[in-house]
């Protein structure tokens, strides 16, 4: 009789947990769909700054020779750009840029906050609250690069193209992003669509861990020091620091991860990732892996103000919808 009661209140204590479990699982799904719609948004805006970014890092592959480059800076880029193919040519791989980040950050930004509390973060600004928080990102970083590998090599190919004959890089004559992975999937199958997969991540490991983490640790420590509220210009601010961080983070993997998506596929430049740090370094030192760094926190640093500022009012606003 005992055994059964026991069994009984065992069966019943388990269905009295079912409800948090529902609702847990409700709330990583609005932060997944919340976080996709920010950072899918905040890729409208910012995509003229990733094209300049993109042709930046490839031009000049493999060479020291930067007497003769065809873009000398972000202004110079945009302006080139605009007069030579059009001001439309600015939002080359806008629906590639948008579905990437859209796909890639349901799982980075929308698993975050409960990975995050899964691992104990209380939300205080201590030291083992950021290890914490660098250990979330890091995991849906990783799962965020893997789900939006084919379409951040599209996104790449499109935005380095050009009519123009002194076009930079690796040229692939894609009408879009539908036909860009379509014609990747026929020459190469499914192992061509996850080309670069392997440089991917440990940029996105990185890029998340120090977005993450520097924007939710600047933010405690802001709303620390009771100047700031938890509001707009609270998430601002810890935005633009976060954006500085993950920029010099990510930069040198942005680098070698547009290098190997961009690069031909019967006579590729690069054998790996591996290969690929060994070369830039070898010919074209340290600077090749910082190409690109002015338009890349042009570009990043509105881009994590937007995306993060858009996350956060969207969940609050699922949030007022859900109680509502």
């Amino acid at each position: 009789f005992e055994r059964v009661k026991r069994g009984k209140l065992k069966w019943h204590s388990s269905v009295a947990f079912l409800p948090s479990m529902v609702d847990s699982a409700s709330k990583m799904m609005s932060n997944m769909i919340t976080g996709g719609a920010a950072a899918g948004a905040a890729a409208v805006f910012t995509n003229p700054l990733e094209v300049v970014k993109t042709r930046l890092q490839v031009q000049g592959e493999l060479s020291r020779n930067v007497k003769n480059l065809k873009y000398s800076g972000v202004l110079d880029s945009l302006f080139k750009i605009a007069r030579e193919e059009g001001i439309t040519a600015l939002q080359k791989g806008v629906s590639g840029g948008v579905s990437y980040q859209f796909l890639m950050n349901t799982i980075r930004l929308g698993c975050y906050p409960t990975v995050k509390k899964w691992l104990g973060d209380d939300g205080s600004a201590s030291q083992m609250n950021t290890s914490r928080r660098i250990a979330a990102a890091s995991i849906t970083g990783a799962g965020g690069a893997v789900i939006g590998s084919p379409l951040f090599m599209i996104k790449c190919r499109l935005q380095v193209s050009s009519n123009n004959k002194k076009a930079v890089g690796t040229q692939h004559k894609y009408k879009g992003l539908a036909d860009g992975l379509s014609q990747v999937y026929r020459a190469e199958g499914v192992p061509g669509l996850f080309r670069g997969v392997m440089a991917a991540i440990p940029r996105l490991v990185v890029g998340s861990a120090a977005q993450l983490a520097s924007y939710d640790s600047l933010k405690a420590y802001l709303l620390s020091t009771d100047m700031f509220r938890d509001g707009i210009l609270c998430h601002f601010t810890a935005s633009m620091g976060a954006g500085l961080v993950v920029t010099t983070c990510m930069n040198p993997f942005d680098v070698v991860t547009t290098r190997l998506y961009n690069q031909p596929k019967g006579a590729p430049l690069y054998t790996g990732v591996v290969d690929c740090w060994v070369k830039i370094w070898r010919k074209e030192g340290i600077a090749g892996f910082n190409k690109g760094w002015f338009a890349h926190y042009a570009r990043l640093g509105p881009h994590s103000v937007l995306s993060l500022m858009f996350w956060e009012q969207t969940r609050k606003i699922a949030a007022y919808l859900e109680h509502s």
